[in-house]
């Protein structure tokens, strides 16, 4: 049951709930649902006027499909989201990958079979040398405590930048390495920590496993993700209330009372499921644990924008090309076709995370915006894709409840120094969300997982 004017009544106010969540995004959503199943009264209450959070599906009449403005991409591993998928009865599409590939270098443009690293073919013997010394150094990573790894202060005392300096001799190879936090994860590789950015990696098993296209990271992509939200928030034992930012949180022994602009909330435990740096916007009663401040100061969330580009056709297959289409020259972070295989008109996302997002950001007005976008779009797939029916962009950096997209990273030196006691719960507040998940950090099934573990923690209280 989905409540928004509801929240202010009294007998809302008045009931005592079993669990308190903030934030419904796919991680509160789910830890909400375990809730549930377990049979807990839950309320979860979201700042915005809408359950997902970086789950944002956008209906296209011209399409007659929903397209994705945040996380869409789903492998066949991702076992909560492919159940999700199929309870929900969400379109996942596999990834368009007939044809060639395409990379934009400045004015260069490359073509190789999907996969082939087009314009890199020079460097491919030193990729496989650093990838394996990459790959050997996270091969004792403890998941569970990345910390406790041998060389873990020397990582964690170093940006990703720095390791990719030190281990990669060829410039356009480590123009590469350092690009793939940007893409990943939405972070410049100067500002995250090397041991950080291994536990990122190691996570969602390598980077190649993220970028492959036919079973892995990038393999298929849903018509509507925030269906899944959707259909979460329906399955709830209890109340979901909308344009409900929580201010203020008090705990005493009995319970915890949860504070918003217009309601009050009483239960005996709350998960927060927030981005830690939209947390700082929280007062808490008594004061948190400085270790617990000193981490959602030092976890930002990473840049990222997607336009959604649509078109009378997809001319671009007529030409030999999958859509598929990487920058070698950092202008963007890439390009997918959206459709299925047989369909009959076109749409393309163009994604900017990390260094190439902080040009969309900045850009004074939304033609600029969309003229560099344009840009790219046509250097790539040919001057028709300056023509597109219908576009959408999203800044997620510019959202209020987001501040960012992808992913939140913690800087160098923060996995080291608190990094034991991330999972740990202060009193009867407790703590989810893709940042703190063992697994997938960054996807939507990372986001399940962190919800999943942190409800079990609070049944096991």
């Amino acid at each position: 049951m989905t409540q928004n004017q509801f929240a202010q009544s009294t007998s809302v106010e008045q009931t005592v709930f079993d669990t308190i969540v903030v934030g419904a995004g796919l991680s509160g959503l789910y830890a909400a649902r375990v809730l549930s199943q377990a049979g807990q009264r839950v309320a979860v209450l979201e700042a915005r006027d809408r359950v997902g959070g970086l789950t944002c599906s956008e209906y296209s009449e011209y399409l007659g499909k929903h397209l994705d403005l945040g996380a869409t991409w789903v492998a066949e591993m991702h076992t909560r989201m492919q159940a999700l998928i199929q309870e929900f009865n969400v379109p996942l599409v596999p990834q368009y990958t007939t044809g060639k590939e395409l990379a934009i270098d400045g004015d260069a443009r490359y073509v190789g079979e999907v996969g082939s690293f087009p314009g890199m073919e020079s460097v491919l013997p030193e990729l496989q040398t650093v990838m394996a010394k990459f790959q050997g150094e996270t091969a004792n990573l403890d998941l569970d405590a990345p910390w406790a790894h041998e060389k873990a202060y020397e990582f964690d005392s170093m940006t990703f930048a720095t390791w990719v300096a030190q281990n990669v001799e060829s410039p356009k190879l480590r123009q590469s390495w350092i690009s793939s936090t940007s893409a990943f994860f939405g972070v410049r590789a100067e500002e995250i920590s090397c041991l950080e950015t291994m536990h990122l990696f190691k996570s969602c098993g390598d980077i190649f496993t993220m970028a492959d296209t036919e079973t892995g990271g990038q393999s298929a992509h849903m018509m509507g993700s925030q269906l899944v939200s959707e259909g979460l928030a329906s399955t709830i034992n209890g109340v979901v209330s909308l344009s409900s930012p929580v201010r203020r949180i008090l705990q005493d022994a009995q319970g915890v009372t949860v504070e918003c602009d217009r309601s009050t909330w009483r239960g005996k435990h709350v998960i927060c499921a927030l981005q830690p740096t939209l947390i700082n916007r929280i007062e808490f009663e008594p004061m948190l644990p400085a270790y617990r401040r000193e981490f959602h100061q030092r976890c930002p969330m990473g840049r990222y924008s997607k336009a959604l580009l649509t078109y009378e056709t997809p001319f671009w297959r007529e030409q030999g090309l999958s859509g598929i289409v990487t920058s070698l020259d950092g202008s963007m972070t890439g390009i997918f076709d959206l459709g299925d295989i047989g369909s009959k008109r076109g749409a393309i996302t163009v994604l900017f995370g990390g260094e190439p997002a902080i040009e969309i950001d900045n850009a004074a007005t939304e033609a600029e915006r969309d003229q560099i976008i344009l840009d790219l779009a046509a250097k790539s797939l040919g001057e028709q894709a300056r023509n597109p029916v219908q576009m959408v962009v999203k800044q997620w950096g510019a959202e209020p409840w987001s501040q960012g997209g992808s992913c939140a990273y913690m800087t160098p030196g923060t996995l080291t120094a608190i990094g034991d006691r991330l999972w740990q719960p202060c009193g009867r507040i407790y703590w989810a969300g893709s940042q703190l998940s063992r697994v997938w950090r960054g996807y939507m099934e990372g986001a399940c997982a962190s919800g999943e573990a942190t409800a079990n923690d609070v049944l096991a209280a």
